[in-house]
């Protein structure tokens, strides 16, 4: 039988971690010593948190190719990041409360306008998935841009 001992998975396990710890190390190298202006590192940013929003596995990874590949000049350093902080696991919760969080804002606008008030759980779950994608776009953005100044700043000073 053609098995591996445990001490084969072990060594596989480990060499694949520090490929894995050097890769990262490489990005996070290659994100903090670029010249890229912090409002288009905070907008590469912004762009990985919401194409990574997507729920559908791998719809995500197909639209990441393609904006990579349409926009070449966006950092891609800051996109992958976001993608990698704001994955399918961390998102899960988030997922959870979209049919919640739809329902309280169709029916907030059904108080204040003349909407009857739709029953459709792929409708409340749209809404409430849009306005978690436009809260974490938005507050990545301010986050990272912030972020990004004031690195840049205090590498200049320094």
């Amino acid at each position: 039988m053609n098995g591996m001992t445990l001490n084969q998975l072990k060594n596989k396990t480990i060499n694949r971690m520090r490929g894995l710890r050097q890769e990262v190390a490489n990005h996070w190298r290659e994100m903090v010593a670029a010249e890229a202006p912090a409002g288009d590192m905070a907008r590469a940013f912004t762009a990985g948190t919401l194409v990574s929003t997507i729920p559908v596995p791998m719809v995500d990874m197909a639209i990441a190719a393609f904006v990579m590949r349409r926009f070449s000049r966006l950092p891609r350093a800051p996109f992958f990041a976001a993608m990698a902080i704001t994955n399918n696991l961390v998102m899960a919760p988030l997922y959870a409360a979209t049919p919640k969080l739809g329902t309280l804002a169709i029916g907030w606008m059904a108080l204040h306008t003349p909407v009857a008030l739709p029953e459709a759980l792929a409708l409340r779950v749209l809404v409430g998935y849009l306005m978690i994608a436009a809260g974490l776009g938005l507050g990545s953005f301010i986050v990272a841009n912030t972020g990004f100044r004031g690195y840049q700043r205090t590498r200049r000073s320094a």
